[in-house]
């Protein structure tokens, strides 16, 4: 049998409809057959959960159990907002508002010189004295490190609280009555406690009397913000002293700020479907579409509404020009 031109065409067009038939279920509907089975698994997980619920709620009214469940939950936040007030850094972060139209490297200089300037004076009037470090800033930029980049009010303003932080922990050894200070390392902050706080360890080293350092630990446990120890090692290195010795303390010190958690912009709300969204039907779909039309819109012809029902049976491609075009203004 001769082979004629009408057979080639025939035999590379019956090919390309297989080629292209399979290239289509390769890369379309094989993934689509696999999410519309995940889909059905879903379902069926679904179907089971509800069904188990009517089996072990059978006979109970959901508005009864809606606001028993209602009556133990709320006393519950309110018992987490009345407890929140107990953990902050109270005025240790808070600093004066950076004025407007001020030099940013100017004030935080100024800034920056009145609060050492400050933290010297008080040990100055502390009887008896105590030494510390004056030498370092903290993890604070230095104002000379500020003279050649461009500085934005942020970053003034971390630095700024950092600078206050410190100081604030400084005098907080100076009135436990901490003979001197050798070391003040402040530690990133970080959340904790499933992101409910914003945790802040310092690591101290200093010398202190035995009894001052009992009065001192008993005042961070009873005091009214929240203070932690997360470790501690004391060091005597006088034992043979014929007086009571200082001994050498470490210490990490840690605070919390609580963070009132609320939903972000685009978290999904919770309804009286116990916040699992609902798949709309296709006619529910056809309806808003409808509704959603905008004033002098032509309406959606018969070949756009099969074409959204096959998609929702996943028998068309979601494409983006599947999706209704929008109407052109009519000629005058």
């Amino acid at each position: 049998m001769k082979i004629r031109r009408e057979h080639i065409i025939a035999i590379i067009v019956l090919a390309l409809l297989v080629g292209g038939g399979a290239a289509v279920y390769q890369f379309y509907y094989k993934n689509e057959l696999a999410e519309y089975a995940l889909n059905l698994k879903r379902l069926d997980d679904l179907e089971k959960t509800l069904n188990r619920l009517q089996t072990t709620f059978s006979g109970y009214k959901p508005d009864v159990l809606v606001a028993a469940n209602r009556g133990e939950i709320q006393p519950l936040a309110d018992e987490v907002v009345q407890r929140s007030t107990f953990f902050n850094t109270g005025d240790w972060l808070q600093i004066d508002p950076i004025p407007q139209g001020k030099m940013l490297k100017f004030y935080y200089e100024e800034q920056f010189n009145k609060a050492f300037n400050d933290l010297r004076q008080y040990a100055a009037s502390r009887t008896p004295s105590c030494s510390y470090p004056d030498t370092i800033t903290f993890g604070a930029p230095k104002p000379e490190d500020m003279v050649n980049r461009v500085v934005t009010a942020d970053e003034v303003e971390r630095a700024l609280r950092r600078i206050h932080f410190a100081c604030s922990t400084i005098r907080l050894l100076m009135e436990a009555k901490a003979v001197a200070i050798m070391q003040v390392e402040m530690w990133p902050a970080r959340r904790g406690f499933s992101g409910m706080m914003s945790l802040r360890i310092t690591g101290l080293s200093f010398v202190m009397y035995y009894k001052d350092l009992v009065a001192f630990l008993e005042s961070l446990r009873t005091n009214e913000r929240y203070f932690s120890v997360n470790a501690l090692s004391i060091q005597n290195r006088y034992m043979r002293w014929p007086v009571e010795p200082p001994v050498e303390v470490k210490m990490l010190l840690s605070q919390a700020d609580f963070l009132p958690s609320a939903p972000g912009p685009g978290a999904p709300q919770l309804s009286n479907t116990g916040g699992v969204p609902q798949a709309k039907s296709p006619a529910e779909q056809l309806r808003q579409a409808d509704i959603s039309r905008k004033p002098g819109e032509a309406p959606d012809t018969m070949w756009q509404k099969t074409r959204l029902w096959l998609q929702n049976h996943y028998l068309w491609p979601r494409t983006k020009s599947a999706a209704r075009p929008e109407s052109q203004p009519k000629k005058k």
